[in-house]
């Protein structure tokens, strides 16, 4: 179930849109439903730049507020210059600009704003069918910072997503040629303070074919310390041969189709012998939009669906990583009614029935998880629920996830007609998957 409502089939006149939002720099990407590509924004006319600085500028004693680029421009002027927004909006409740405060999400929304509007020479805003929000990284206070910040964009569209950039490398990698994924991948990511990797897997003996994400956090290779690096320089030649003793021991005993190496930071001037050796491992491609593409292509499928998509489904930390359903008889046939499917992001995952109990006072939730072991039957007990008749207690049993593994049903009484008076008895437990 949607977390903004229900999906319609966009024309192929309409765009999807993947915005990457981190604290250094954003950049959006665009792939229009009809075509199989996307393109990214480039804040030069023609050109190919695409990162945009996540920051703002407002004047001093002037309403009158700057993003991106142009903040970053008038940073020594007079006036207060904004940028960290997203560590801001986790851990601050609002932001002083001079003398006024503001919610955190409600500059993320102004950045977002006049950044979209850039998009709007090219894409018309109206157009957009979709929008996919990727992040470094999501738990439940940036989904809650998020659903404020779109909350304030007002787009037409309610079409909105959130993932984070693990899942976006996802569906950048299955949006490729099958040929640069028929085994594994690796994604070397040097646009953080410190080097990232994310390795992908695909399970094959599964149905649907499961897709794994292994990351990796080297806190030791600092970015920092390699922008300022010249070339052939003793420090540059001892770089190279840490990062290819790092892959050695990353890629040792597995085989690769393609490896990319993404982030401003990084520099194949720099890093020849490494990046020399990962071609005889696999296809190597460099770059800095990739998230922002798997984010477009993201919120492409959201309503319009590839066969591979359809056939593939990824497990990553922000994922329901089982079926939840019920055993139920139908039609007098036993049966089986889904409340949950695994692979969805868990803060989207809601589900809600009523069904007429048989006899007794339990309901039994049936958990399948997507890892292959055996489907666990959890009861939930409702005390106290008024003695009826066998097949005259009819519930009303919802369910939602509070966190990737903690999912809470709530059960109420609804009665059965003029016969027996609904009591508004609520149960409440938490299950933990």
């Amino acid at each position: 179930m949607d977390l903004f409502g229900d999906l319609r089939k966009p024309n192929t006149d309409e765009f999807a849109v993947g915005f990457d939002l981190t604290d250094s720099y954003s950049q959006v990407s665009f792939c229009r439903f009809g075509d199989d590509k996307a393109d990214t924004l480039s804040v030069v006319p023609g050109g190919a730049s695409y990162l945009i600085p996540t920051a703002l500028f407002k004047r001093r004693e002037v309403n009158q507020w700057f993003a991106g680029a142009e903040a970053l421009k008038n940073r020594e002027n007079d006036g207060f210059f904004v940028d960290r927004l997203l560590e801001r909006a986790v851990s601050e409740s609002e932001i002083q600009v001079g003398d006024e405060s503001f919610r955190p999400s409600a500059l993320i929304a102004l950045f977002m704003k006049r950044t979209l509007s850039l998009l709007s020479m090219t894409v018309p805003l109206s157009k957009i069918a979709s929008l996919m929000i990727t992040v470094s990284s999501l738990d439940d206070k940036m989904v809650e910072v998020l659903t404020e910040v779109v909350a304030s964009l007002g787009l037409k569209t309610e079409n909105v997503f959130f993932q984070n950039h693990m899942e976006s490398f996802y569906y950048y990698t299955i949006y490729q040629d099958t040929a640069l994924w028929t085994r594994d991948v690796l994604l070397l990511d040097f646009s953080e303070e410190h080097l990232k990797s994310f390795r992908m897997e695909c399970n094959k003996n599964t149905t649907p074919i499961v897709a794994f994400i292994d990351p990796g956090s080297y806190l030791s290779f600092k970015t920092a310390d390699i922008t300022d690096l010249i070339i052939n320089s003793d420090e540059a030649r001892y770089a190279d041969r840490e990062l290819n003793r790092l892959l050695d021991e990353i890629c040792e005993g597995r085989t690769f189709s393609s490896v990319y190496f993404i982030g401003d930071n990084f520099r194949q001037e720099i890093f020849g012998d490494t990046v020399r050796n990962m071609c005889k491992r696999g296809r190597v491609f460099e770059g800095n939009n990739l998230y922002s593409k798997g984010a477009a292509f993201s919120a492409k499928d959201k309503l319009k669906k590839t066969e591979l998509s359809e056939s593939h489904v990824f497990l990553g930390n922000d994922k329901l990583k089982a079926n939840v359903g019920l055993n139920v008889l139908k039609r007098g046939e036993p049966g089986y009614l889904a409340l949950l499917d695994a692979g969805v992001n868990w803060f989207e995952a809601t589900g809600a029935c009523e069904v007429i109990l048989d006899k007794g006072n339990k309901i039994s939730f049936v958990i399948t998880p997507l890892t292959g072991k055996n489907p666990e039957i959890v009861d939930i007990t409702l005390s106290d629920l008024p003695k009826r008749p066998p097949r005259t207690s009819r519930v009303r049993v919802e369910v939602s996830m509070l966190s990737e593994m903690r999912m809470q049903v709530i059960v109420k009484d609804m009665g059965f007609g003029e016969l027996f008076k609904a009591s508004d008895t609520t149960w409440k437990e938490v299950i933990n998957l």
